[in-house]
C-alpha cells in the first residue's frame, strides 16, 4: 500500500512538472519538451508525414538562449525540400544565369528552381532509363540499384541553352545532350561524338568521377569533355580522358580523344576523382590515390592535383594517344610541426566561381586509424611553383624516390603549353612518359588548415566570400560551409587580422540531413541559399540566417552574416550600424544586450540557473564560467566542487540547492570570458506559501526530488550497516557453535 501511494505522488509530480496546470488534451500531439519532437507512433498517415517534417524543423533550429523557445521566431519556411521518394540524387550543376539547378539522379535528371526549389516539382524532370538491364544483372549486379541509370555529369554546353548529360546505364554508361528545359532534341540537331560514354562516366554508380567542359582553348578551338573515371567494367583502367574532337558544323573527327597512359601505375594508381576545373590553358583535376612513392614504406593514400595542357595532342610516335603534358603533384594539408599530422585523402574541392586562384578542399585522415577531417586552401600559384620545380624518379624498384638533377631534364621542360606536342622531341616524351610526379608537394596557404576537427568525416564543401566596407574600413570574410557523412553541415569563418595573421572559428552546426550522409552541396551567391542533397531528398536553406537562428547577441555579432540591433534586441541580416565583432576582438560589445532576469525564491528552494534550454552544440566547445556577487562576500567564481550547493548542469548551467539569504545577489554566466546572462536572485527568508503556478510546481518537483535522493541515499546507509550488522552476528553464531562442538568432542563419555 505505501509503494502504490508512493508511486502515485511520483505520477502527479510528473505530471505537473511535464505540463504544468494544463495536461494535453486528447487531440493534441504528445511532444517532448526536451527536444520538441512529436511521437508519431500512434499518427494517421498524413499527420505522420506532417510530424516527420516537424520534427526536422526542431532538430534543425536550436532551442532558445535566456528566454522561453515560444518568444523566438523560428520559422519553419526558412527551409526549403524537394524529395520523389529513395532516388539517389549526388549530382549538382548550377545554373545562376538561368536560376536553375539540375540534380542527377536514379534514371532522372531534376531541374529545380534556384530561388525555392519547393516551388518545383517531381514532374519537372526527365527520364533516362537504363537500356539492357539484363546483362547488367546477369554479371551478379542488384537490378534495383547497380542496373539503374544513375547520373553522374551535367555541364552546360555554349550559351547554356543545352547540357551535357552521362549516366552509369546498368554498369554500360551512356551519354547524352538535352535541352535545359529537360527536353530531347530533335533528330537533325544530333550532336557527334555522343551516344557511349565509356571514360566519360563511371560503370559502377558507387564510384567517384568528375568531369568539365571546356569550350575554348582545345585543338582547332573545338569543345570537349575532360574527364576523370573509370573505363571498365573491372575497374582495372582508370583515366584522365578527352574526348574527341568533332567539328560540330560538318559532324567530321578533327582530333582523336587523348588519354592518360593504360595500366600505369605511375600515372594513376585506383584514384578517387573529387573535382575538376577548366583555368586558363589549363585543365586541373584533383583526386586522391595510392601513393606509388611511398609503396616500399608500405600503402599510403596521397592527395594529388594534376594538369594537362588543353592544346595537347599527344606526340608523334610515342605517347600518339596519350597526354604528353600530364603531371602530378601531392597536395599537403597537415598540422605543422616536427613531425606534422597529416589529413592524406581529399574528400571534396571548390573554387568560388570567377575566382581562379584560390582552390578550398576538405582532407580526412584515413579510415582505419584516427578519425579527423581538415579544411585546407591551396592557391593556384603555388600549385604552378610545384610543376615548375624539380621531377621525383625512382632508379630501381628496390630504391628510394629521389628528386632529378636539373642537368637530366630535357628542353623544353616537360609539361608546358607548346602549339603543337606533335612536334616535341622523344627525349620529352620519353621523360614525361617516366617522370609524372613532381618532387615537391603543394603547400596550403597560411602552412596551416582553416579548421580542423577529430572525430569528423567531411564529404563535401562550398565557400563563400563577403567583402564589407564599413566607415572606410575593408572586411574580408571567407565562410566554409563543410558536410559530414552524418547529415551534418560544420559552418566555419576565416579572418585576417591587421598584421595578415589567419584566424577561424567554428559558427555553427546544422543537422540538415539527420543520420544521413551528405551526398552533394553547392552554394548559390545570387539567392544566398545552400543546396543540400542525401539519397532521400534534396534541401535549401539561405545564408543568412540571423532573426531565425539566433536570439541572443554573443551568437548572432559573430557571424558575418548578421548584426545585433541594440533597440530591438534582435539579430538582422548585416548593414552598417549594427553590431558585429566576427573576429571575437572586443568581448565586451554585447554587454549593454545582455539579458538581466530576476528571481525569487523562498528560503530552503533549489533554484535552477541557465542561460540556454539546450545549449548549441558548436558552444560546447567553450568553458562556461558562473561568478556570484554577493553582499558579503563581493565578487567570485562558484565553484562546482561543492557538490551539495551547486551542481553544474549539462547546458552549461548551474542548480544552486536549498537557497539560503547568503546565496542572493547577481549571477553571471560566461561564455570563454564574454558575458552571455545575467541572473539577479532573491531569496525570501520570511514566506513560505503554496505552489500558485506551474514554475512553483517545478521548484517543488525539484526540492522533492532532492529529499528524495538524501532518502535513497540514508536508507542505502542503513541497508549497508544492516548487511554489516547480520553478517556480524553470523560470524558470531558460527564461532560459537563451533566452540561448542569442540567442547563437546573433548568431553569424556558418559
Amino acid at each position: 500500500m505505501e509503494t502504490r501511494r508512493t508511486r502515485a505522488v511520483v505520477r502527479l509530480l510528473l505530471f505537473a512538472f511535464l505540463f504544468g496546470q494544463h495536461g494535453p488534451t486528447a487531440s493534441s500531439w504528445a511532444t517532448d519538451d526536451a527536444t520538441g519532437l512529436i511521437s508519431v507512433s500512434s499518427l494517421s498517415a498524413a499527420e505522420h508525414e506532417s510530424a516527420v517534417v516537424d520534427n526536422f524543423f526542431a532538430a534543425y533550429f536550436e532551442q532558445p538562449c535566456c528566454v522561453r523557445p515560444r518568444h523566438v521566431r523560428h520559422h519553419k519556411n526558412h527551409v526549403r525540400e524537394l524529395s520523389c521518394g529513395r532516388m539517389y540524387y549526388r549530382t549538382f550543376h548550377l545554373d545562376e544565369n538561368r536560376d536553375t539547378l539540375y540534380v542527377g539522379a536514379m534514371d532522372h535528371v531534376f531541374r529545380l528552381n534556384l530561388s525555392n526549389i519547393s516551388h518545383s516539382s517531381c514532374k519537372d524532370s526527365i527520364n533516362l532509363d537504363p537500356s539492357n538491364t539484363m546483362s547488367c544483372t546477369s554479371k551478379g549486379k542488384s537490378e534495383n540499384f547497380d542496373c539503374r541509370n544513375h547520373i553522374r555529369v551535367i555541364q552546360s554546353i555554349g550559351d547554356g541553352s543545352r547540357i551535357y548529360v552521362c549516366g552509369t546505364n546498368a554498369h554500360n554508361p551512356k551519354d547524352y545532350v538535352i535541352y535545359s528545359n529537360l527536353t530531347h532534341l530533335p533528330r537533325h540537331e544530333y550532336v557527334p561524338g555522343v551516344g557511349l560514354g565509356t571514360a566519360k562516366c563511371p560503370y559502377d554508380p558507387l564510384d567517384n568521377s568528375t568531369a568539365i567542359w571546356s569550350e575554348k582553348g582545345n585543338p582547332g578551338q573545338l569543345p570537349a569533355l575532360y574527364s576523370g573515371t573509370n573505363a571498365e567494367f573491372t575497374k582495372a583502367d582508370t583515366v584522365i580522358f578527352r574526348t574527341d574532337l568533332f567539328n560540330l558544323t560538318t559532324g567530321r573527327k578533327e582530333f582523336a580523344f587523348k588519354r592518360t597512359l593504360k595500366y600505369d601505375s605511375n600515372w594513376l594508381d585506383k584514384p578517387d576523382f573529387v573535382g575538376s576545373y577548366d583555368i586558363g590553358q589549363y585543365v586541373f583535376f584533383f583526386f586522391r590515390e595510392t601513393a606509388v612513392e611511398y609503396i616500399n614504406c608500405g600503402k599510403s593514400i596521397f592527395s594529388r592535383v594534376a594538369r594537362v595542357c588543353k592544346k595537347d595532342t599527344g606526340g608523334k610516335n610515342i605517347l600518339n594517344h596519350n597526354w604528353a603534358t600530364y603531371l602530378k603533384a601531392r597536395l599537403n594539408c597537415s598540422i605543422p610541426g616536427e613531425y606534422p599530422f597529416y589529413f592524406n585523402e581529399i574528400q571534396s574541392i571548390y573554387k568560388v566561381p570567377g575566382d581562379d586562384t584560390l582552390f578550398y578542399g576538405v582532407f580526412t585522415t584515413s579510415t582505419t586509424g584516427l578519425m579527423g577531417s581538415a579544411i585546407c586552401t591551396f592557391r593556384l600559384e603555388d600549385i604552378d611553383h610545384a610543376f615548375a620545380g624539380r621531377f621525383k624518379e625512382q632508379a630501381s624498384s628496390t630504391s628510394a624516390w629521389l628528386p632529378v638533377l636539373s642537368t637530366k631534364v630535357p628542353e623544353p621542360r616537360p609539361g608546358q603549353c607548346v602549339n603543337d606536342t606533335e612536334t616535341l622531341p622523344d627525349s620529352v616524351l620519353n621523360f614525361i612518359r617516366s617522370h609524372p610526379l613532381m618532387d615537391e608537394a603543394v603547400a596550403h596557404k597560411d602552412n596551416q588548415p582553416v579548421f580542423y576537427m577529430r572525430d569528423l568525416f567531411f564529404t563535401r564543401l562550398v565557400v563563400d566570400v563577403l567583402d564589407y566596407v564599413v566607415f572606410g574600413n575593408h572586411l574580408h570574410y571567407t565562410v566554409y560551409y563543410a558536410a559530414t557523412n552524418e547529415g551534418r553541415v560544420y559552418k566555419v569563418v576565416q579572418w585576417y587580422n591587421d598584421e595578415g595573421v589567419p584566424g577561424s572559428a567554428l559558427l555553427d552546426i546544422f543537422d540538415i540531413m539527420p543520420g544521413l550522409p551528405i551526398t552533394a552541396m553547392e552554394i548559390s551567391k545570387k539567392h544566398k541559399a545552400l543546396y543540400v542533397a542525401s539519397d532521400e531528398s534534396v534541401r535549401q536553406i539561405y545564408l543568412s540566417m540571423c532573426t531565425h537562428r539566433y536570439d541572443s547577441c554573443l551568437r548572432c555579432v559573430h557571424d558575418p552574416y548578421c548584426g545585433w540591433d541594440k533597440q530591438s534586441k534582435t539579430c538582422k541580416p548585416y548593414q552598417p550600424g549594427l553590431l558585429q565583432d566576427v573576429t571575437n576582438s572586443s568581448r565586451s560589445v554585447c554587454e549593454s544586450s545582455v539579458v538581466n532576469k530576476r528571481l525569487t525564491v523562498t528560503f530552503g528552494q533549489s533554484v535552477h540557473l541557465s542561460c540556454f534550454v539546450k545549449m548549441p552544440q558548436v558552444l560546447k566547445v567553450y568553458p562556461v564560467t558562473w561568478y556570484h556577487h554577493s553582499k558579503e562576500k563581493g565578487r567570485y567564481m562558484v565553484s562546482f566542487s561543492r557538490v551539495e550547493k551547486y551542481i553544474a548542469t549539462v547546458e552549461g548551467g548551474m542548480v544552486i540547492v536549498g537557497a539560503s539569504e547568503e546565496d542572493g545577489g547577481r549571477y553571471d554566466c560566461q561564455l570563454a570570458g564574454a558575458l552571455l546572462c545575467t541572473f539577479n536572485l532573491t531569496v525570501d527568508a520570511h514566506r513560505c506559501s503554496p505552489p500558485a503556478r506551474s514554475q512553483d510546481y517545478h521548484r517543488v518537483y525539484s526540492d522533492w526530488c532532492h529529499e528524495f535522493q538524501k532518502y535513497k541515499s540514508a536508507m542505502k546507509s542503513w541497508e549497508k550497516k544492516q548487511a554489516q550488522c547480520s553478517s556480524s552476528r553470523q560470524n558470531e553464531t558460527a564461532i560459537a557453535q563451533g566452540l561448542l562442538s569442540n567442547e563437546l568432542g573433548a568431553s569424556p563419555a558418559l
